[in-house]
């Protein structure tokens, strides 16, 4: 008897386009560490993520590790948790920043 050897067949699917992001708050804030004379912790930035970005400019530039530390106000009970929990890239990304 001959034996039956069928391999699974491994299925790909296409990648879904990123969704838009939603920010019904309309405004964007810094969680990170102050940074003497360049950001302060709760700068809030109105519009969109890209003008938050564009006023942050020097901080970002000094520090890219500021760019993650940006969350939408929709973002912002989920962020402010994550920043002090260990094991994600918030908390990292603060304690870069914070030279811990």
């Amino acid at each position: 008897m001959a034996k039956n050897s069928k391999q699974p067949v491994a299925v790909t699917r296409p990648a879904a386009a990123p969704a838009a992001e939603t920010n019904g708050s309309g405004f964007y804030i810094y969680i990170g560490p102050n940074i003497k004379g360049l950001i302060q912790t709760g700068t809030i930035y109105r519009g969109n993520r890209e003008d938050a970005y564009q006023k942050a400019a020097a901080a970002i530039e000094k520090n890219p590790l500021v760019k993650n530390l940006i969350v939408s106000g929709d973002a912002l009970p989920a962020a402010r948790l994550k920043v002090k929990t260990p094991g994600n890239a918030l908390y990292a990304s603060y304690k870069k920043l914070a030279g811990k």
